[in-house]
């Protein structure tokens, strides 16, 4: 193996293990959410909570599931009480109630104070080199990656 070869094994090793910190962080911070809805039922609220309502067809798109899908988890979410549903016709609009915003935001704030607490035990340059590194990442993942990580984290596409 030539040196190049061992330094991006070196490396690709490297963002692996941060990827797996990164996915210990957001996992334990929604775990609470879990005891709660299930991670589909999750998604549809950060939909609904980060975009405000939708029709339900446009929630199935959004998430690849089909109409029967999304009509079955939104029944149950309107059941325990995370949701309304409004009927117009042949068109149904899923709004988000605050018990589900408070959701969504517990486990984005949870999120945020793990990875606020990693920052801070880090020297200035350290910081900057995980900006700089993170901010290649992203710009150099395709489109779909980032926008399952979007649905799931509750977190909006930066142009």
């Amino acid at each position: 193996m030539t040196s190049a070869e061992e330094s991006a094994a070196g490396t690709e090793s490297v963002v692996v293990d941060a990827s797996v910190v990164g996915l210990g962080i957001v996992l334990r911070s929604l775990a609470p959410a879990l005891e709660h809805v299930t991670l589909q039922q999750y998604r549809i609220l950060v939909l609904l909570v980060t975009r405000g309502p939708m029709r339900a067809g446009d929630l199935a798109d959004e998430l690849g599931l089909l109409p029967s899908g999304i009509t079955r988890m939104v029944d149950r979410l309107v059941r325990d009480d995370w949701v309304s549903r409004r009927v117009s016709g042949r068109e149904v609009t899923v709004t988000a109630k605050p018990a589900a915003t408070a959701l969504v935001e517990q486990v984005l704030d949870r999120r945020a104070a793990e990875f606020r607490g990693a920052l801070r035990r880090m020297s200035e340059d350290e910081r900057r080199a995980v900006r700089r590194a993170a901010e290649a990442l992203v710009r150099s993942a395709t489109a779909a990656p980032l926008l399952d990580a979007h649905l799931l984290l509750g977190t909006h596409p930066q142009h």
